[in-house]
């Protein structure tokens, strides 16, 4: 089964305001697709970036025209304001990793001197961390204002021109033979190891950096913690209280389609089973999927299957509309001919569900009842691999009854 995913972490999300999108594995800025090797029988692996407007992987089922327009990601940005600022403490549950930075560090963080990045990967099978880490990096005046294509190899390139210091971060104990090659660096340190012996931590220093700075990072703090249980989240961001997360139930809501008609939780009713696609205007794999769902919603429409979209960037946290990326959802839904509907997430955000997702598209299942059911599946796939995965969810829902 092929699988394609866009992945947001936390680079993603401090310039989803500005129109930044997609990281390689949170260390590349360059609206990158996470693609299968051609190996059409195996899942996806998340570790090959493809940037977006470029040709999708062989193999996947994209109608001529129907890719995703460039004029929506299309644009620039100053990538060292994507540095993480300046804390008295860093707490990252998914890792089971805290620590604190000196005084010294931070003053040169804070002075635009040093820009602290991130770089992630999860496994094959997409449920667990592979490795997550920090990076710190000197940047001349020039650097810290250069403005660069958020398309393309613009933001790789910058990170390259940068003065490396070093790395601290978690690695699954497959990863870390390659632990030279992941961080850039030849001295590492390892600082301790998770209570289940699946991850080892390192401070890892390179063997060009400033000898002051290296010293500070050297005196960094760390605390290592038991690791929060993955949520297919990015490695940087905070748990989200699972129970309201995945409710078992999308609750009451009343939400606006693309369409502007008004769609409540009773839509789930006309359907044994519906497949909720949650996807947003600027993921190339989330709109390259549309006409592989219009045609399962056709097929299967009349056999009791629905399909139904939400598209999450046209609101923000608090329900508030983005009027632009309405409109590119109007025009993607007219570019696809999707008859089924596309929804504005509304505050309760089917009752916490849409809260949280990090990786898309991501799409579950829901009953006739509004009961969330069945697995929930990552990235994209073509309409075979619906089909299979729908059976396999309705024989579920019979077998329940």
């Amino acid at each position: 089964m092929r699988r394609n995913r866009l992945h947001i972490g936390v680079l993603v999300k401090a310039y989803l305001a500005a129109g930044v999108i997609g990281v390689s594995s949170l260390g590349a800025f360059a609206a990158p697709v996470f693609a299968a090797k051609n190996d059409s029988n195996k899942e996806t692996t998340t570790g090959e970036a493809i940037p977006a407007g470029e040709a999708v992987p062989a193999g996947e089922a994209v109608p001529a025209g129907e890719a995703v327009s460039s004029d929506m990601i299309s644009g620039t940005f100053t990538p060292s304001e994507i540095s993480w600022k300046v804390q008295d403490s860093y707490e990252f549950p998914f890792m089971g990793l805290n620590f604190t930075l000196t005084d010294k560090l931070l003053k040169q963080m804070e002075d635009g001197k040093v820009a602290m990045l991130t770089d992630e990967n999860w496994n094959e099978e997409g449920d667990a961390i592979s490795y997550a880490f920090f990076s710190w990096y000197t940047m001349t005046e020039e650097q810290r204002d250069a403005v660069i294509e958020k398309m393309g190899t613009g933001y790789d390139d910058w990170v390259k021109s940068l003065g490396k210091i070093g790395t601290l971060g978690v690695y699954s104990t497959d990863v870390t033979d390659q632990l030279d090659e992941l961080t850039g660096c030849t001295e590492h340190t390892k600082l301790g190891e998770s209570s289940d012996g699946k991850y080892e931590y390192y401070l890892s220093i390179s063997k060009d950096a400033d000898k002051k700075l290296k010293k500070e990072l050297e005196k960094t703090k760390t605390e290592l913690t038991d690791m929060a249980e993955f949520q297919q989240m990015s490695a940087f961001d905070q748990p989200i209280d699972m129970v309201q997360q995945d409710g078992d139930n999308v609750g009451k809501f009343e939400m606006t389609g693309i369409d502007k008609k008004t769609y409540t939780e009773d839509m789930f009713s006309e359907y044994d089973l519906t497949l909720v696609n949650v996807f947003t205007t600027w993921c190339s794999p989330c709109v390259n999927e549309i006409p592989e769902l219009e045609k399962l919603y056709q097929e299967l429409k009349d056999q009791g299957v629905g399909v139904t979209g939400v598209v999450l960037d046209t609101t923000d946290s608090e329900g508030n509309k983005d009027e632009q990326a309405i409109k590119k959802a109007e025009l993607l839904q007219e570019k696809t001919k999707a008859t089924y509907p596309f929804l504005i997430p509304d505050k309760n955000m089917m009752n916490g569900r849409l809260q949280g997702i990090s990786a898309f598209p991501e799409t579950f299942f829901v009953d006739k009842n509004g009961n969330i059911v069945g697995e929930t599946y990552s990235g994209s796939h073509t309409l075979e691999d619906w089909k299979e995965i729908v059976e396999k969810e309705l024989s579920a829902i019979k077998e329940k009854n």
